[in-house]
């Protein structure tokens, strides 16, 4: 009886256990179902919804927005493996710190630079206005991005709210 009672006991564990790993129908692994391609199209029909672009503007300027990014991951990547001969390499003098530290933070100038040369081109597709709307839509798309890849994170939405475009009530008359 205590072996029956035992292996009863033994099964439940084990179901139990296997129901909290599958998590009854959730994504087990959500990065192992990411798409660079689905990634970008969801981030364009993104900044398109909320920097309010028309059609017409988002077929001109999604291409040149794909493009900075690309070059701008390149510039990212080049970063990271600069900061990973670091942490690989213990044996490495105050000069080789100083090189390294040097490099990436040029690099991170050149990223500005070239995010600065595109948003010209952006100019030349989109209104100012919209530019910075489309840089406040990608910024929000990032963290929702992120957290979406964080299932087991319970957090409070986001405090953060962009700012009104336009809007009558300025709230500058308090006092």
């Amino acid at each position: 009886m205590k072996r029956f009672v035992f292996i009863i006991i033994s099964m439940l564990v084990c179901f139990c256990a296997n129901a909290q790993v599958q998590g009854f129908g959730r994504i087990q692994n959500p990065r192992a179902e990411f798409s660079p391609e689905l990634y970008t199209k969801r981030m364009n029909e993104f900044v398109a919804r909320e920097a309010h672009l028309t059609e017409a503007e988002s077929a001109k300027f999604s291409p040149m927005l794909n493009e900075m990014q690309t070059k701008q991951r390149q510039l990212g990547k080049q970063q990271r493996d600069i900061m990973m001969k670091a942490f690989r390499n213990t044996n490495l003098s105050e000069e080789d710190y100083e090189q390294m530290v040097m490099r990436v933070t040029s690099l991170e100038i050149e990223s500005r630079k070239l995010e600065q040369t595109y948003y010209k081109k952006f100019h030349t597709v989109l209104s100012w206005k919209k530019i910075y709307a489309v840089r406040v839509a990608l910024a929000r798309f990032q963290v929702e991005a992120l957290n979406q890849f964080q299932p087991n994170r319970n957090t409070p939405p986001s405090r953060w709210t962009p700012p009104r475009w336009n809007s009558n009530n300025n709230n500058n008359n308090r006092k």
